[in-house]
Order: C-alpha cells, then sequence, then structure tokens
C-alpha cells in the first residue's frame, strides 16, 4: 500500500472523530454527559468524599531501628528449615523480616519477603515484637512449604498454638 492510495481528507460524517459515537456505549444516554472526577476520587452524590477500602489483610507494622533488632536477640526463639524466628511480647503486632545477601539476588530477597509478609498477615498473629530471619534454603522453598515451616518454628516458639 503506497501513501497515494490513504485520504488526505478524514471524511466528512458530520460527527467529531474524536468522541465516541451513541453505538459505543448502549446503556449511555443521549445527551447526559459524566460528572468530571476532581482527584483521585470521584464526589459522592451527598458531597461526602469516598476513602479507597483497606488493603485485605491488613497491613503489617514493621519493626524500626537497631535497638527493636537488639532487643530481640533475648527473645523467645523458633527454628525451621527455611526460617528461624525470634519474638517478644508486646503493645502491638511488629515484624521484622531479614533476609541477607546470601539468600540470593535482590528479585529473589524481595520474592521471599513478600511471601513472608502474606503469610505473616494471614496467620492474625499475637501482640508481639516478631523478627523473621530466612536462611539460604529458603531460596528453593515454595509458598506452600514457606507457610508449613514458618508455622512450625512459631509453634516451636510459642508465639502460636
Amino acid at each position: 500500500m503506497d501513501e497515494k492510495d490513504l485520504a488526505t481528507q478524514p471524511e466528512e460524517t458530520g460527527q467529531d472523530p474524536r468522541l465516541p459515537g451513541p453505538h459505543a456505549d448502549p446503556r449511555r444516554q443521549e445527551g447526559v454527559e459524566a460528572e468530571k472526577a476532581e482527584g483521585p476520587l470521584a464526589p459522592h452524590p451527598q458531597g461526602e468524599r469516598l476513602r479507597p477500602a483497606p488493603p485485605k489483610g491488613g497491613r503489617l507494622l514493621s519493626l524500626k531501628g537497631d535497638r527493636a533488632f537488639q532487643r530481640l536477640r533475648q527473645g523467645r526463639a523458633g527454628r525451621g528449615r527455611f526460617v528461624n524466628v525470634k519474638w517478644l511480647p508486646a503493645a502491638q503486632l511488629r515484624v521484622g523480616i531479614v533476609v541477607s545477601k546470601k539468600v540470593g539476588k535482590a528479585v529473589v530477597r524481595n520474592r521471599i519477603k513478600r511471601r513472608l509478609r502474606e503469610i505473616l498477615r494471614r496467620l492474625h498473629l499475637p501482640k508481639a515484637h516478631l523478627l523473621v530471619i530466612a536462611s539460604p534454603e529458603a531460596r528453593e522453598a515454595t509458598y506452600a512449604e514457606l507457610f508449613q515451616d514458618l508455622t512450625r518454628a512459631l509453634k516451636k516458639s510459642g508465639l502460636i498454638q
């Protein structure tokens, strides 16, 4: 197909080509324009702003600072094939996940951290400061194996029954 075969002028249909025709959405009523939303959320019909739903399963608070990790050295310990755990009772649940460079490159370490975080979210743990340390063998573990190993380690440590 050569350029000479292409039309140089748009076809005259009597309608702006940038706007969808009435055939675009059969549920759309003629003459009714959608209200423009301002910002990330559309205004509520009564004028209230809607808030986005919280993430499913809740969000884990993370341990911050070197002191929190140092205190956990005296905590109760449990050990599994892929993870070691230490915990101390506290006012709220805070979790620290440690995956060293011995486990693998950044992609592998982040995958293990995401899996461990999701497992901890689903377990609905009691209030404590918890440290989870992944071993290099965790690189080969599936989600199900990590789940079993982490629950076994938490049971050995006495955090869950």
